[in-house]
C-alpha cells in the first residue's frame, strides 16, 4: 500500500492539491483584478484631465 503523499498520480488528483492549487489560482486572479482596477482608476483619471483641457481650449 503507497502513501498517497508519496504517489504522484495520487497526489496531483488528490483533494489537497486541488485546494491548494484552487488557492493560488484564486489569488493570482486576486491580483489580477487589482491590478487591472488600478489601471482602470488611472485611465479614467487621465481622460478626466484630458476632458477639463479639451473644455479649457474650446473657451
Amino acid at each position: 500500500m503507497m502513501i498517497a503523499a508519496f504517489d504522484l498520480e495520487t497526489a496531483r488528483n488528490g483533494n489537497v492539491y486541488r485546494a491548494a492549487r484552487l488557492a493560488m489560482l484564486t489569488q493570482q486572479m486576486m491580483l489580477h483584478i487589482e491590478r487591472t482596477d488600478a489601471s482602470a482608476q488611472k485611465v479614467e483619471q487621465v481622460l478626466a484631465t484630458l476632458a477639463e483641457a479639451n473644455a479649457l481650449m474650446r473657451q
